[in-house]
């Protein structure tokens, strides 16, 4: 279902929801949560996005997540937020994938485990998502919870980075410049971190604005 093609009311869309349809009930969620015909009210928004993830629907469970994460209509509550990723990730959500590997990485609402943030990075990664690909590479460069393989890192940086993820086009301007991972390529490393300052990475920027600090 296409939800910015629906054409109805909010109301009309809670009767529609009535016959416990998850993708009208999504749809109600989805309506308050961005004012679309209607006021903006995050409350109402994670009502009717849990009565959707309770009926197994992947995005509502996301952005449910999300709302617990941020403290947005509801109470903060990293735990119910990491439940409720986990389960969309379950359901094959890309996002979610991605989500619950950042969950595992920091510690939010689940204990640390470096080893389980790589997995659902590798599955985020295998549906596409070039930022759990930079993830993947940060992790082969830095020797943990993977093996130290910096030619591995520099392939999801470069995927990463030619799909315009700042931290990867930043990390492939390091591995140019110090020939690792691949050959040492100091104009390409330039070019690379041009972009990603271009694209507001903090580092890059500091680095183009102040040179003799960061030699």
């Amino acid at each position: 279902m296409n939800i910015q093609n629906l054409n109805f009311t909010v109301e009309e869309l809670k009767i529609l929801a009535e016959n416990g349809q998850k993708d009208f009930i999504y749809a109600v969620g989805y309506y308050y949560e961005n004012g679309i015909r209607t006021s903006v009210n995050l409350a109402e928004s994670a009502v009717w996005y849990e009565k959707a993830a309770q009926k197994g629907h992947a995005e509502a469970a996301m952005r449910l997540a999300l709302l617990y994460a941020q403290g947005a209509g509801v109470e903060k509550n990293e735990k119910k937020a990491f439940t409720y990723m986990e389960q969309a990730a379950k359901a094959g959500n890309t996002n979610a994938l991605y989500n619950v590997g950042r969950c595992y990485e920091e510690g939010i609402g689940v204990k640390q485990d470096f080893s389980k943030a790589f997995d659902w990075y590798k599955k985020a990664a295998a549906e596409g998502d070039f930022r759990a690909m930079c993830c993947m590479g940060g992790y082969f460069l830095t020797g943990n919870p993977v093996p130290y393989e910096p030619a591995k890192a520099f392939q999801l940086f470069e995927k990463a980075a030619n799909a315009n993820i700042p931290a990867a086009q930043y990390n492939l301007s390091v591995l140019y410049r110090y020939g690792e991972g691949t050959e040492k390529d100091v104009e390409k490393a330039d070019f690379w971190r041009m972009k990603a300052a271009q694209n507001g990475f903090r580092m890059a920027i500091d680095e183009i604005e102040k040179p003799a600090e960061n030699q």
